[in-house]
């Protein structure tokens, strides 16, 4: 093996070792029989085009996942027409979506810890944060409509969409209603804790119960965070805001199945009993493209519980997670 050969050996060894957090037992393992998937050989792509100073094509990795066998293509590997920062989008707004009740400053503070290559913009909905003097609305459609409104740069930028929970099911509508209406698709369509479409209604309505039983009924199916279901004085203040949330899902009609034409990462709690893992692979039937499913550390809310290990992984999907930071994926 000449001096080029070895530099180029390390060079692959070393981004294998970074993504999997081992070695490679030989050049002849296989990166998906050693623990890769879909999200991690993106992973691995990203490292390499980092290392070798240009993009590496998906496909070459795929067709070849041994260190041996990216050796063997040569020159192919070692040179490109296409820069190393093209692995990255040049710029990508992500929306974020709120779950019930709740205002969109609670993603505020994403714009500091997300990097640089993404802007953060939460979507405010009426009757909350900065638009709480306006009535929050109780049908889907004037709401998409509304939100719509706050994203014609999604006409002209590479977007994602994101939302937990309730804003889950916003985000997947928002995606469709964007693209009915003339907006390219976007990268990713992001949602965790959140039911596919079709799962998502619940089976018993919530919004016309009294406001005793609309908070016991909240508490119990565990969408709205416990602090603010035992203070009194908020209650009394979010529980229209609440409703209205809640009457948007309680009536909720998925669509008749037309999938997506962007990927569909689906984030849930580990300890999550209402969006469990058996019940993520529903959402495979609303992407014509890949769906990936990530588990995080906690139950409903590891949005905010598990935050760091959630916004690291959320920066893989996004193809835009700092190097230097380190975790782990299931297939």
């Amino acid at each position: 093996m000449n001096s080029e050969t070895e530099n180029l050996r390390s060079t692959v060894a070393r981004a294998w070792r970074e993504t999997l957090e081992a070695e490679p037992a030989s050049d002849d393992e296989d990166f998906f029989e050693a623990g890769g998937n879909s999200i991690l050989v993106v992973e691995l792509q990203r490292r390499l085009a980092k290392a070798l100073g240009h993009a590496v094509p998906l496909r070459q990795i795929h067709d070849n996942p041994t260190v041996g066998g990216l050796l063997g293509l040569g020159t192919s590997l070692q040179s490109s027409a296409k820069p190393a920062a093209d692995v990255l989008p040049p710029g990508l707004t992500l929306y974020c979506l709120p779950y019930a009740g709740a205002s969109a400053r609670m993603y505020d503070h994403w714009k500091d810890r997300l990097p640089a290559s993404v802007k953060v913009v939460p979507l405010e909905l009426p009757g909350r944060g900065s638009r709480w003097s306006e009535p929050a609305l109780t049908e889907l459609s004037p709401l998409l409509d509304d939100l719509t409104g706050a994203m014609d740069e999604a006409r002209r930028t590479p977007y994602a969409v994101f939302g937990h929970s309730f804003g889950g099911v916003l985000a997947f509508e928002l995606v469709r209603h964007l693209t009915d209406r003339g907006f390219p698709a976007p990268q990713r369509l992001l949602v965790s804790a959140c039911l596919a479409p079709h799962e998502a209604t619940p089976t018993e309505t919530n919004y016309d119960l009294s406001d005793a039983e609309f908070i016991e009924s909240l508490r119990k199916v565990r969408g709205t965070p416990e602090e603010l279901l035992e203070n009194e004085e908020l209650m009394e203040l979010y529980i229209p805001t609440i409703r209205a949330d809640y009457t948007i899902l309680d009536l909720y009609e998925a669509p008749p199945l037309a999938p997506l034409e962007c990927p569909v990462s689906v984030f849930y709690g580990v300890e999550d009993q209402d969006a469990a893992r058996e019940s993520m692979d529903a959402w495979d039937k609303y992407s014509g493209a890949a769906v990936a499913i990530e588990g995080i550390s906690g139950d409903h809310f590891f949005l905010r519980d598990s935050e760091d290990e959630f916004l690291a992984k959320l920066c893989l999907h996004l193809g835009a997670g700092p190097a230097e930071e380190k975790y782990s994926t299931e297939e």
